[in-house]
C-alpha cells in the first residue's frame, strides 16, 4: 500500500484530501505546516509528499529537501496558488516530480499522482530490461552442467520460494542470483545486494533493517535498511554464512513473517520481500559447529541450487574466455581476434581455483599484456599458488597463498616497484611489461611515491 503525506495548512483542504485517497486505497497522513511534515518525514516513510508551497515554520522547497534527504525515492508533488507559478517551476528544479495550481478538481490531483506512480513504475521496469539484457550476455551455459543450472533458474524464478545458491568462490552465484530475480515478476522492483561478509557486525543489523534517528552514537537521521528497500522486489544475501546468531535470528524472523522492527525503533515494518542467499561455505558442517541456524538453513534452502566449479564445466572456458577477451579488446581499443590452438589448450588445462573471476582477471591481463591479433600460450600469465617458490614458467607466476587474484597482482606490481626504488620501467622491465601496462596498474591499485610529481605517477609514452 502507497503511503501519502499531505502538508496543507488550509484545514478542509487537508481533510478532504485525506479522505480521498484513503477510499482510494491509500495510506495517508497529515501535517498542518511545513514544520511538522519535516519531523515526520524524520520518523517515516513515504512514497509520495503532496505539499503547499507557502505555510508557516518551513515552505514546501524545505519540505522538498528534508524528502530527498530522508529518501531520495520519494516523490513529491507541490501544490500552489495563482501568481506562485514561478516558485512551483523552481520546486521542480531541485527535484519535485510535478506541480498542481490552485484551485483545482480532485480528480485532477489524483491523475497527476498516479501518473506519478506510473513513471516510478515504468522507470523500475526500465531498468529491469537493462538487468535482463546483461543477463543473456553475462551468463555463458555451453555445458550441460550450467545448462541444468538456467532450468532450474527458469522453474524458480516466477515462484515465491526462498533460494540457496551454493559452489566456490568466483563461480557466478551472484550472477544466477540476477537471473532468478531478472526473470521474475518481481524484476519491475528493486534487488538489493548485501555482502554479509563485508559489513561489520555492529552494523549488520542497522543496515538490513534500518535505524531511527539517535538509535546509537551517529545515528543523526532516520535510515532505511535493505529489507525496506527491496520491498516487493528481491533481497541479494551474498556470504549469508558470515551473520553471528543474533543477527540470524532476526533475519530468520523476517523470513518467517515478512515484519522487523529499525533498530531503536517500535513500530513494526512489513514487506514483501523474496530473499537468495548464498555462501561458498558448507552450511551443514556449519550447523554441526554451531555457528549456524538449523531453522535458517531450512528456511533459505526451499531451493537449493549448486553452481559446479568452472574446472566440472570445461565446455564453458573457451566460450568465456572467448567473451572477456572480446569484452576487454573493446574497451582497450586492441584488435583480438582469437586463440591459437595451444592457448586453447593452455586453458583447458588449467584448474582455474578462482573459476570464472580468475578466467575473466586472466582475460584482461592478456589483452593488456599481448600486442597480438592471435593469443599463443606465452600471451597468457596464469597464477598457480605454490607451497614453496619455484622458477616462473613463462605462462605463470609464483605468489604467497592467502592473497585472492588482484591481491597477488598488486603484491607483484608493489615488490617490483620497490626493488626498482619506484622507478617505472625498470620495474615494468622486471615483470616483462611495457611501460604502459605498469602505468595502467599504478593507476588502477593507486599506487603513490614522493618522487612522482604532485604525488601522481608521471605519465609514460605508448
Amino acid at each position: 500500500m502507497k503511503r501519502l503525506l499531505i502538508v496543507e495548512d488550509e484545514r478542509i483542504l487537508r481533510e478532504n484530501l485525506q479522505t480521498m485517497f484513503n477510499e482510494h486505497g491509500y495510506q495517508t497522513e497529515v501535517a498542518p505546516n511545513g514544520g511538522e511534515a519535516i519531523r515526520r518525514l524524520d520518523q517515516d516513510h513515504f512514497d509520495l509528499v503532496i505539499t503547499d508551497m507557502r505555510m508557516p515554520e518551513a515552505d514546501g522547497l524545505e519540505v522538498l529537501r528534508k524528502a530527498q534527504q530522508v529518501d531520495e525515492n520519494t516523490l513529491v508533488l507541490v501544490m500552489t496558488a495563482y501568481g506562485s507559478v514561478e516558485s512551483a517551476v523552481n520546486a521542480m528544479r531541485f527535484g519535485a516530480y510535478d506541480y498542481i495550481q490552485k484551485p483545482f478538481e480532485l480528480d485532477e490531483l489524483e491523475l497527476k499522482i498516479m501518473r506519478a506512480f506510473d513513471h516510478q513504475r515504468e522507470s523500475r521496469h526500465f531498468e529491469a530490461l537493462k538487468v535482463k539484457e546483461e543477463l543473456e550476455s553475462d551468463i555463458v551455459a555451453e555445458s550441460s552442467e550450467m545448462k541444468q543450472v538456467l532450468e532450474v533458474v527458469r522453474k524458480v524464478a516466477r515462484s515465491k520460494a526462498t533460494v540457496l545458491i551454493t559452489g566456490e568462490t568466483g563461480t557466478g552465484k551472484e550472477k544466477v542470483a540476477e537471473a532468478i530475480h531478472g526473470q521474475s515478476w518481481r524484476s519491475e522492483h528493486n534487488l538489493i545486494k548485501v555482502n554479509c561478509a563485508a559489513i561489520p557486525e555492529e552494523l549488520i543489523e542497522s543496515e538490513l533493517f534500518g535505524h531511527e534517528r539517535g538509535a546509537f552514537t551517529g545515528a543523526l537521521r532516520r535510515k532505511i535498511g535493505r529489507f525496506e528497500l527491496a520491498d516487493d522486489g528481491t533481497l541479494f544475501l551474498d556470504e549469508i554464512s558470515s551473520m553471528s546468531p543474533r543477527t540470524q535470528a532476526k533475519v530468520l524472523r523476517a523470513l518467517q513473517d515478512q515484519e522487523f522492527e529499525r533498530v531503536g525503533g517500535e513500530r513494526t515494518m512489513r514487506v514483501d520481500v523474496r530473499v537468495i542467499a548464498a555462501t561458498n561455505r558448507d552450511l551443514l558442517e556449519a550447523i554441526d559447529h554451531g555457528e549456524f541456524r538449523m531453522d535458517l538453513f531450512h528456511r533459505l534452502s526451499v531451493v537449493n541450487l549448486r553452481i559446479p566449479p568452472l574446472r566440472d564445466r570445461k565446455d564453458d572456458i573457451l566460450p568465456l574466455a572467448k567473451e572477456f577477451l572480446e569484452k576487454y579488446g573493446r574497451e582497450m581499443h586492441r584488435q583480438v581476434r582469437g586463440f591459437l590452438p595451444e592457448a586453447q589448450a593452455l586453458l583447458l588445462e588449467h584448474p582455474w581455483p578462482g573459476n570464472v573471476r580468475e578466467l575473466k582477471n586472466a582475460m584482461e591481463r592478456t589483452v593488456l599484456m599481448s600486442d597480438k591479433e592471435w593469443i599463443s600460450p606465452d600471451d597468457i600469465s596464469l597464477f598457480e599458488v605454490r607451497p614453496s617458490a619455484a622458477p616462473l614458467a613463462s605462462h605463470s607466476l609464483s605468489m604467497p597463498t592467502g592473497l585472492d587474484l588482484e591481491g597477488m597482482e598488486r603484491q607483484a606490481v608493489l615488490e617490483a616497484l620497490q626493488r626498482a626504488n619506484w622507478v617505472q620501467k625498470d620495474a615494468a622491465a622486471a615483470l616483462g611489461i611495457s611501460s604502459r601496462v605498469m602505468n595502467y596498474k599504478i593507476k588502477k591499485y593507486n599506487f603513490t611515491n614522493p618522487r612522482w610529481s604532485r604525488n601522481k605517477p608521471p605519465s609514460t609514452d605508448n
